[in-house]
């Protein structure tokens, strides 16, 4: 079954039925129940292992080739494609529907930070439903990761890039950062971790059908 073009799940002690992309029960006995999302990181295996080098794969590759790849470069909006018949809204913008995002989602706001915007300008300092936080994008495996910028005693740090590989360094202390893991390698604060913020990696036009009113970061909509 689909909602909005996405993929529908079920689970197995009520049979109600659940948006994967809101984490939320959309049908039967559950309907409303909102699951709590957890932070990941969408990346290539190589970056993964690095980080996590005793990591299990539960299965490996069945086809040998991406059978989507076409679909990837199409301006097909899955099966049913936009609008009342699709379950998602007539849209009036200039965004490509296959635009790659990270969608971020506090406090009540939903804001979508787009790839293209993000190979520009990979560290971001912004604020989501009042929560400071700092997105950091690697550039060469297209890897991005969302922290709360805020430390345990209330500061709030700001952020830009530094000379080393996926490293960033905090104004206030000059300490360098781990953009992946948000830990502070070196300086004044090293050893201290930032919260990481759950985000999701969506096209556009999967994001903005759940969450129609959302904003995008350097975009007027």
């Amino acid at each position: 079954m689909l909602y909005r073009n996405g993929l529908v799940m079920y689970d197995h002690q009520t049979e109600s039925l659940w948006s994967h992309i809101l984490g939320q029960a959309i049908a039967g006995e559950l309907r409303g129940v909102q699951l709590t999302f957890l932070p990941s990181l969408h990346t290539d295996w190589q970056t993964w292992q690095d980080l996590h080098p005793d990591t299990l794969v539960i299965s490996p590759g069945l086809y040998g080739r991406d059978p989507y790849a076409s679909y990837y470069v199409s301006g097909q909006e899955g099966v049913v494609g936009r609008g009342p018949f699709g379950g998602g809204p007539s849209r009036d913008d200039d965004i490509h529907p296959k635009a790659y995002v990270i969608g971020v989602r506090l406090g009540g706001e939903a804001r979508a930070y787009p790839f293209s915007i993000l190979v520009k300008e990979p560290v971001i300092n912004d604020a989501v439903g009042g929560v400071p936080v700092a997105l950091f994008f690697d550039t060469q495996t297209l890897t991005g990761a969302v922290f709360d910028r805020r430390l345990g005693d209330g500061t709030t740090l700001t952020f830009e890039p530094s000379i080393a590989n996926r490293r960033v360094k905090d104004t206030t202390t000059g300490s360098r950062w781990d953009i992946f893991t948000g830990t502070a390698l070196d300086g004044p604060l090293a050893g201290t971790q930032l919260a990481q913020v759950p985000a999701t990696y969506a096209f556009w036009f999967g994001w903005i059908d759940y969450h129609t009113n959302s904003t995008v970061y350097g975009v007027q909509r």
